[in-house]
């Protein structure tokens, strides 16, 4: 039997957004994310984890859809999607 399972993380800070948002997120080291979507006025991350491993810190990034990407040249950032509202936000994973 997988201990992997597809697992929602709640992206904190949707509604005092701005132009941009830094927010971290615990999921089981390794886990992969496949999807972002929006409802209820949250954005979320989908991601296959294997639930027996321990959590790890991740980092996302937020940007709002033709507004300046703040600190986004001091980052390495790794593009995970968009999530399609007015105005759009696109997330980016933030690695060390």
């Amino acid at each position: 039997m997988s201990n992997k399972e597809i697992h929602k993380f709640k992206l904190d800070n949707v509604n005092d957004l701005g132009i941009s948002s830094f927010t971290r997120v615990d999921m089981p080291k390794g886990a992969k994310v496949i999807n972002v979507s929006y409802a209820g006025g949250t954005i979320f991350l989908h991601a296959i984890v294997n639930k027996k491993n321990k959590e790890k810190q991740r980092w996302f990034a937020i940007f709002e859809e033709g507004m300046p990407m703040h600190d986004y040249e001091n980052k390495t950032c790794e593009y995970i999607g968009m999530v399609n509202t007015v105005p759009s936000y696109h997330v980016f994973e933030v690695h060390d």
